[in-house]
């Protein structure tokens, strides 16, 4: 099928559409079976690398008041602390809710998005600023105030401006939308066939190539950087010359993340694989790769991972991940590599509080080994007051030295 260069959409208000958890039918199905190829190997606790060197430098304005309450006893607080109102916050900072609805944290005001944090983007705020609050791209949304800057529509997830791939999550690219047009973060890794392109940005926009187990959602673009980015290391999309952003050639599926984990035979029948849109998949609560269910390569459908289950995507620190998850450095790819994953957060706990499990931590990081709630504070070196940026030990990830509060 031909897929026109630029599809245009009613700008904002659209809501994050996951494939169901349910088989989806194969475009193929008479193929191979064998062992599952490209997996991440997770660090069993980033936290359990060590404390590191406690000579960190760490950026005060984020955290860690070292000269104590003043005179009147009155606690300042700092970026990322929570806070009632903008007198608790340090000169400059301000008290804002992190995202709608959401918890209020010590901000700062914003003009762009590299004033702000990992997993932040520069968004206008309830008092009519500019602040730098965690992105809410993927958020579920039905009419555009649900979202810091607009929501799709027909899709029903919240967007932001980008000017890049880079500027959002993995699983999205970046396209122009609406009209007059904004460039904006398009998802895509989401299920369509010849019949149901409702998840995708236009009717045009469903790839049905033949490397592909089950078809899925794309965009256009003018070249590569446009499209989804994956983490470093891994094999990257592609433009073609058509204009269409293309899936790398280990990528047979479009299942987004924390999607229960679907699996087929691949079409050079030589391998059982799964068809997560990055191609990882995990088990979010035991924080383990689970088993590869064997698979029939004469089903017309997908099989069912095993309970927990679910696909996983890489991310960079730039881009972040979708609503509900952090870019947390506790991948690997093979010995000597690091990676980050997203992974589930804004739990209800704060740095150095019990957890046992990612999710109920506020920052999408438990430390397991400690079991105490911390944050990947590589890109930034920011940490809530009472904590410190502290280094972990190697590799590095994106050329950085892993870093985590503690």
């Amino acid at each position: 099928m031909r897929m026109r260069r630029v599809w245009w959409l009613p700008l904002l208000a659209l809501v994050m559409a996951g494939c169901a958890a349910k088989t989806v039918a194969c475009q193929k199905c008479d193929l191979g079976a064998g062992p599952d190829l490209t997996v991440p190997l997770p660090f069993e606790d980033l936290a359990g690398v060590g404390p590191g060197d406690m000579g960190m430098a760490t950026d005060l304005s984020g955290g860690g008041d070292l000269s104590g309450p003043s005179a009147d006893m009155t606690v300042v607080k700092h970026r990322l602390d929570l806070c009632a109102s903008d007198s608790e916050c340090a000169t400059p900072l301000v008290c804002r809710a992190s995202f709608k609805s959401g918890p209020m944290r010590c901000t700062k005001s914003c003009t762009m998005n590299a004033d702000c944090l990992s997993g932040e983007r520069c968004l206008p705020d309830a008092l009519g600023g500019n602040t730098c609050q965690v992105s809410d791209t993927g958020r579920t949304c039905a009419v555009a105030n649900d979202c810091a800057f607009g929501c799709l529509l027909s899709q029903k997830y919240c967007t932001t401006e980008c000017v890049t791939g880079s500027d959002c999550p993995n699983g999205f690219g970046c396209q122009p939308v609406g009209s007059p047009s904004v460039r904006a973060c398009v998802k895509v890794e989401a299920y369509c066939d010849s019949t149901n392109t409702s998840a995708c940005i236009a009717s045009s926009a469903c790839d049905t190539s033949a490397s592909l187990v089950v078809s899925g959602c794309t965009i256009a673009c003018s070249t590569s950087s446009d499209c989804p980015q994956r983490a470093i290391g891994m094999a990257a999309w592609t433009c073609n010359g058509s204009g269409i952003c293309k899936r790398p050639g280990d990528v047979y599926g479009p299942l987004g993340q924390a999607t229960p984990a679907q699996y087929a035979c691949n079409p050079a029948h030589t391998a059982t694989i799964n068809i997560c849109n990055d191609t990882q998949h995990i088990d979010f609560t035991k924080f383990t790769i689970p088993a590869v269910p064997t698979v029939s390569c004469s089903a017309t459908n997908t099989t069912d991972g095993v309970a927990g289950d679910s696909c996983v995507d890489s991310c960079r620190y730039q881009g972040g991940c979708m609503f509900g998850f952090s870019c947390t450095a506790l991948g690997s790819l093979g010995a000597g590599s690091r990676i980050g994953l997203c992974l589930p957060s804004q739990g209800g706990n704060e740095v150095g509080q019990a957890c046992t499990t990612d999710s109920q931590c506020a920052f999408g990081y438990c430390a397991r080994t400690l079991g105490v709630c911390s944050r990947d504070c590589t890109f930034d070196g920011v940490c809530p007051s009472g904590s410190t940026c502290l280094a972990g030990s190697a590799p590095a990830v994106e050329g950085l030295p892993f870093r985590f509060c503690q």
